[in-house]
Parts: structure tokens; C-alpha cells; sequence
């Protein structure tokens, strides 16, 4: 037999084991907000508690604690707001409606777009519950104008404590911190980024060909830059602490990314074996030291702790000096200029290492942790606004969003007219149902869905999901005529709900569905008995706006994969070419270029089309990787390029004859770049895949012509040392941008999306 104490070690270790997962925690947290709103609406003997419970469900998606205060306010302003907006459209509407449906037309576009465009921030919410406190109003008040004023304050009540009871819960119970989440994410991918280093850096100095697990390096770390988007996306619209560092994060991602393909860059060439001799201790002494300072910055540390130095940037200047007593004698200048271009290329991307690692140093420093006070002083402040950078560049529209919102206003004013026309069964559930659908295409997408591609057979399941749900209320609802049997039944609902949802990040289609979906079974009030056609007329409802919000969703600017993925390509050629142009907020440009390829992945994932092909997907993910190559080496080019220039005001760290000789050489180069940028950006935008792009080794042959002319003339010899490996650098830096071009134009060419690039796929 086992002891009482062996017993009591398994019970705890069971219940630790069990609490420990993420999923079960946060289905508790939900039932238990979900019951908490419940019994408030009975002890306030509130009618119609289930906008309480959609309310507690829509909050809790967001799992992360920030602003307390600041997200209450918000989601009340915004609630109170649509309250006073509903009770007036729905007063009027009877007397005016060729007004009021123009003007609730434009409430909820107004809502939709601020919604979705303003981003990661807390005030979307407070556009949501408006848009959503208006339409409940609206809904009920067109059929009863009379009771508007009364339907109005109901629902605004109904809001407000579904708003506290999820606050309330989602701050006390497992609280979970998207700062130190975040951190921890970081933590892990920036030990995939060691390994691909490191297996790179053996590779290198063995002169080995790479090993076949690149590959699944590269899948990892882009699922893993994933999430660490979407935790900075949901981070941001509930923590205000968060939000005000975000410059901060947006560096972290941009170095972090640019450390991983900076790591890539060994596998471009194997190391000559006569330099590999002569630096061999200095080049593993590198690399243990940076592999020392990857241990230091992905292991964790207490918040408030300073983390510790490495011996990095020492070694990386006993490499460099090594190197400059080889270039003193002439070795470097006697060897074949291809030679000299690989070793100042090996010391390139050894100093991009070094310099990306210091960078992801600085900028972990700068996150904020948990328990950490922000900045209570002014010098504290003022430092703390400079590390946000402030463009300055005038406001303009998102036409995506004001399409969506757009979408969803038409939606909503086509359900009130059916309303008011045909009088459909379960109203009161139809322009919910249509707005939310409707708005919500491309966070289905971004959270693994297929946006409102085969949104037919989507809406055709859950159309007979919601009709099987009405079957099993019919045959159960007897079984729930009391207040305990409900509240069992609405915790187990809203723990299976919250653990199968737990691990995703945003919405999709079929959790937009429950929302609607579980609130109605509320509704229905079976803690007395309810009439079988009240529960037929419900379903019937949220089905009659799932078809509503299909096709406006569906039929009028949808929603797909395939177009998200060209507008992300767009996207990507047009900002590589502005900071190749020198762009004034070269920091607002690196943080979209960090996220706009995990989009365009995510994206590639979801195309489910009879044209696109494994074989083609693949090619897909091949030229969204070299645009993501191309934009690592273009940020490096142009944080390079203050090596040739002057200390001082005016002039560079080139004698006039050397400029004159080389810039010319670059700047066609860029230029071309830009032609080849353009090309790929209007054959994207067009889908004309048949023309020919332009190609760069008419300049690049010119460009190693004149390099190695002024190696001949000596000019390059007596220039100062970092000016010397500088220009081979840059040498290097643009053949390898030349190549990841070819490289593109290549994929590009062997594509064939004109077979998917449409809109097909009902």
C-alpha cells in the first residue's frame, strides 16, 4: 500500500501538472469570468445577461494583463458611446429611416475602420464595443422604438459587467504578462539563431559543404518570428507599458531577424585555407565568445538585473587587429582581388554578428520587465520618448481597412432592412453575426485561417454546426431548468471553448461563431422552460447572418490569400527601394520589412487553390525567403555606409581620386537595384509573368573592373585600414544583393500564379 504522504506528493503533482498547462488555465479563467458575469446579471436582475457572456468571451481572447484602468476606461467609453448613438438611431428610425440608415451606416464604418487600422494599440477597443453597443440597440430598438431608451441602458449595463468581471479575472487568476512572454519567446528563437551560427561557423572553418538541417533551421525560426509578431500584436492592445516601448520591440525583431541571416551569410562561400591559418585562434576565440553571448542573452534573468558582459566585442578586436597585421606586409594587396573581397566579406559578416548581438543587448536592456516602475521623472521620460522614434508624415487612408469597414457597414444595414422587410426569425442575432463576420477577414487570416477564400463551404458547416447545436438544445433543455444545471453547463461550454482556443493567437471564422453562438444558448434562458420554435428562431438567426455576412464578405473586395500575398510582395520591393533611396524614417520601414514577410508566409499557407501546386508553394517560400535575404543585406549596405564617410562635415574618408573613380560604380549599381525592385513590384502588381527583368552584371563586371583597377594603381593600399576593408566590403555587399536579386527574378520566372492569382475558390 502507499502511505497517506506518497499520496498526498501524486494528488499535488497531479494538480500542479495540470494547472501547468496554458490550455486548462485560461478555459478556467473563462468559465469562471463567464459564471462571475452570470450571477451578476441575475443578482442585478439584469434582462438578457448573454451580452454579458459575449462580452466576457470577446475580452478574454485577449489573455494578457496590461493597463487595468486604462483598458476599462476605453472599453466603457466606447460602450457608453454606442449606447447613446444606438438609442438615438433607434428613436428615429421609424420616422426617418431614409436618414437613419445612411448615418448607422456610417457609425458602423467609422467603428470598423478605426477598429482594424489603428492597430496594436488599447483604443481599438473602445471602437469595437462602440460599433457593438450600437448595433445591439439598433437591432432591438428598430422593432420597438419605445423601448430604446430602455434596451439601450440594459445593454450598456449588460457591457459594462461582462467588461469588469473579465477584467477582473484575467488580472487576478494566472495573470499572464506579455513582457515577459514576449521575452521568453525571444529567448528560444534566439537559440535556433545560435545553432544556425554556430553550425555555419564549423562549416566554415572546416571548409565543409552546409549541413542538410539548414532547412529546418530556417522553417523553425520563421514559425518562431511568427509568433513573436502576434505576442507583440496582442501585447501592444492590452499593455500600455508595452505599447510605449514598442520602438524598443520593433528593434529587437529588426536585429534579431537581421542576426539570422547574417548567420546565412556563411554558407555563401567556404573560408580560404591559407587566411584560416594565419587567424585560426583569433576566429575561434570569436566564436566562443559569441556563443557565449547568445548563452547570456537567452537565459533568463530577474527583471531589474543588469545582464552580464562577454568577451565579444574583445575578440572580435583581436580578429580585427590580426587581420590589419596581415593587410600591413601586403598580403592582402598581393592576392587575387576575389581572394581579398572573401576575407574583407568574412570580416563583414563577422562584424554584422557582432554588431546585431550588441544591438539585440541594447534593446533587451530597454524592454520593459515586470515589477519594473516606468519612468517617474522627467529626464526619465524625455529619454524614454527618445527611444520612440516620431515620424513625422502626414496622415493618410488605409484603403484596405476602409474597404473592410466599409464591407461591414453595408452588412449591417442590409440586416436591418431584412428585419424591417421580411421580419426573419432570431432578429436579434442576425446583424451581429454579419458585422463580425464581415469585418474580421484578414485577423482570420492572420491567425491561421483562409480569409474569405471557400467562405461558401465554410458558411454551408456552419450552417449545419449551428443546426446541430439547435438539435441537442432541443433534446437537453429540460435537463437545464435550473440555475445549477445552467451554470455547469456554461462553465463546461466556455472551459472547452477557452482550452481548444488557448494556443491561438487572434480570431478565426469558427471563433467568431461561438461567440455569437454560445451567448445565444444563454439567451435562451433555459433555467425555465423554453418554447422548441425560440430556440429554432435563434439558430435560425445566426445562420440567416452568416449567409448575410458571406456574401457582402465574399462578393464585394474579399478578403484572400493570394491577394494579401501579392500586396505583401508589393509591399516588400517598394520599402527595400526606399531605404536604398535614403529614406528619412529608415527605423518605421525596417519594423514593416521585419513583419511583412511573416504575413506573406502565412499567407503562402493558406492558398488552397487547384492551381497551387506543393512543388509551386515551395517556390512561393523561396521567393518570400530571398526577399527576407534581400532586406537583411540591404539594411547592412546602408548601416555600412557611414564607413566612407567623412569624420567631419563634407567630403569622405576617400582620397578625391578613389571616390571619383568608385562612387559612380555604386551608385549605378543602386540604380539598377531600384530598375530591378520596380520590375519585380509591377510584374507582382500586374501579373505579367512573361516580361523580361533587367539584370545587373553589366554593372557589376564594370564595378570589379574598377575595383581592380585601383588595386593596380595602388590606391587602395594607402588608404586608412577600415577604409581599405570597407570598400571590398561594400564591393562584396553588392554582388551578394546582385545575387539575391538574380535569385528572385529567377523564382519569380518559374512561378506561375496567373493560375491562382484571381479570385476564385467560392
Amino acid at each position: 500500500m502507499s502511505s497517506p504522504a506518497a499520496s498526498l506528493t501524486f494528488l499535488t503533482w497531479a494538480r500542479q501538472d495540470l494547472f501547468g498547462d496554458l490550455r486548462v488555465r485560461h478555459g478556467f479563467k473563462l468559465g469562471l469570468a463567464g459564471l462571475l458575469a452570470l450571477l451578476c446579471t441575475q443578482v442585478l436582475r439584469i434582462p438578457n445577461d448573454y451580452w454579458a457572456i459575449l462580452t466576457v468571451m470577446v475580452l478574454m481572447n485577449a489573455q494578457f494583463v496590461g493597463a487595468f484602468a486604462f483598458k476599462a476606461t476605453m472599453r466603457m467609453a466606447g460602450t457608453i458611446v454606442g449606447g447613446i448613438v444606438g438609442v438615438w438611431l433607434a428613436s428615429d428610425y421609424a420616422s426617418t429611416p431614409a436618414i437613419i440608415l445612411p448615418l448607422f451606416f456610417l457609425v458602423m464604418v467609422l467603428a470598423g475602420y478605426n477598429f482594424g487600422h489603428i492597430g496594436a494599440r488599447q483604443v481599438p477597443y473602445a471602437h469595437f464595443l462602440l460599433g457593438l453597443t450600437t448595433l445591439a440597440i439598433v437591432t432591438e430598438g428598430v422593432t420597438n422604438p419605445a423601448q430604446a431608451w430602455q434596451t439601450g441602458l440594459d445593454r450598456t449595463e449588460e457591457i459594462v459587467i461582462g467588461i469588469i468581471c473579465s477584467l477582473v479575472v484575467g488580472t487576478v487568476v494566472w495573470p499572464r504578462y506579455a513582457r515577459e512572454e514576449f521575452l521568453e519567446a525571444s529567448r528560444i528563437t534566439l537559440k535556433t539563431t545560435k545553432q544556425l551560427v554556430l553550425i555555419h561557423a564549423e562549416t566554415y572553418m572546416n571548409r565543409a559543404d552546409a549541413p542538410s538541417e539548414m532547412a529546418r533551421l530556417q522553417h523553425t525560426f520563421d514559425q518562431q518570428l511568427s509568433h513573436l509578431r502576434s505576442l507583440l500584436q496582442a501585447g501592444t492592445r492590452e499593455s500600455a507599458v508595452l505599447s510605449a516601448r514598442l520602438a524598443n520591440y520593433n528593434a529587437f525583431m529588426v536585429s534579431l531577424t537581421n542576426l539570422f541571416h547574417a548567420g546565412l551569410d556563411f554558407s555563401r562561400h567556404r573560408g580560404e585555407a591559407w587566411f584560416l591559418d594565419h587567424v585560426h585562434f583569433e576566429m575561434e576565440f570569436l566564436f566562443a565568445a559569441m556563443s557565449d553571448e547568445f548563452d547570456i542573452l537567452s537565459s533568463a534573468s530577474s527583471p531589474g538585473k543588469k545582464l552580464p558582459s562577454s568577451l565579444m566585442n574583445e575578440a572580435f578586436a583581436a580578429f580585427e587587429t590580426k587581420v590589419n597585421q596581415m593587410r600591413e606586409p601586403g598580403m592582402l594587396h598581393e592576392a587575387p582581388l576575389q581572394t581579398a573581397i572573401d576575407i574583407a566579406r568574412e570580416l563583414g559578416v563577422l562584424r554584422s554578428l557582432r554588431d546585431e548581438l550588441n544591438n539585440l543587448r541594447s534593446a533587451m536592456e530597454g524592454l520593459p520587465r515586470l515589477g519594473q516602475p516606468m519612468p517617474d521623472d522627467l529626464s526619465d521620460i524625455a529619454l524614454a520618448k527618445s527611444e520612440k522614434p516620431h515620424w513625422d508624415f502626414l496622415p493618410t487612408i488605409d484603403w484596405f481597412w476602409m474597404k473592410i469597414a466599409m464591407k461591414g457597414g453595408l452588412a449591417v444595414v442590409i440586416a436591418v432592412v431584412f428585419i424591417k422587410w421580411i421580419h426573419p426569425p432570431g432578429a436579434g442575432n442576425v446583424p451581429a453575426m454579419a458585422w463580425t463576420l464581415t469585418i474580421m477577414g484578414r485577423p482570420f487570416l492572420l491567425a491561421g485561417g483562409s480569409g474569405d477564400l471557400r467562405s461558401f463551404q465554410t458558411a454551408l458547416r456552419a450552417s449545419l454546426m449551428l443546426a446541430a447545436c439547435a438539435i441537442l438544445l432541443l433534446l437537453t433543455t429540460p435537463l437545464l431548468a435550473s440555475y445549477l444545471a445552467m451554470s455547469v453547463t456554461l462553465f463546461a461550454v466556455l472551459f472547452v471553448f477557452g482550452f481548444l482556443t488557448a494556443r491561438i493567437q487572434g480570431i478565426t471564422y469558427w471563433i467568431q461563431v461561438a461567440y455569437l453562438t454560445v451567448p445565444a444558448f444563454v439567451g435562451l434562458n433555459p433555467q425555465a422552460p423554453v418554447a422548441s420554435q425560440t430556440i429554432i428562431d435563434t439558430f435560425l438567426g445566426l445562420i440567416f447572418g452568416i449567409w448575410i455576412g458571406f456574401v457582402v464578405g465574399r462578393l464585394l473586395w474579399p478578403v484572400l490569400p493570394q491577394r494579401i500575398l501579392r500586396d505583401d510582395l508589393v509591399a516588400l520591393c517598394t520599402q527595400i527601394k526606399a531605404l536604398l533611396n535614403g529614406d528619412p524614417h529608415p527605423e518605421r520601414i525596417r519594423a514593416q520589412l521585419a513583419n511583412l514577410p511573416v504575413e506573406a508566409l502565412g499567407a503562402i499557407r493558406q492558398i488552397r487553390l487547384s492551381g497551387c501546386s506543393e512543388e509551386e508553394r515551395t517556390k512561393l517560400v523561396a521567393l518570400v525567403r530571398s526577399l527576407q535575404t534581400l532586406v537583411s543585406r540591404v539594411s547592412q549596405l546602408i548601416s555600412r555606409r557611414p564607413v566612407l564617410r567623412s569624420r567631419g562635415e563634407g567630403g569622405t574618408l576617400l582620397p578625391e581620386s578613389t571616390e571619383q573613380i568608385l562612387r559612380p560604380e555604386f551608385e549605378r549599381l543602386e540604380i539598377e537595384f531600384k530598375q530591378m525592385l520596380d520590375a519585380f513590384g509591377e510584374c507582382f502588381r500586374k501579373g505579367d509573368w512573361s516580361r523580361e527583368f533587367p539584370s545587373v552584371r553589366g554593372a557589376l563586371t564594370e564595378m570589379d573592373r574598377v575595383t581592380q583597377e585601383s588595386r593596380d594603381r595602388h590606391l587602395l593600399e594607402h588608404l586608412p585600414r577600415e577604409a581599405s576593408l570597407g570598400i571590398l566590403d561594400f564591393v562584396d555587399r553588392y554582388h551578394a544583393i546582385a545575387d539575391t536579386l538574380e535569385e528572385c527574378g529567377r523564382l519569380t520566372s518559374s512561378l506561375r500564379i496567373e493560375r491562382y492569382w484571381g479570385d476564385y475558390g467560392l
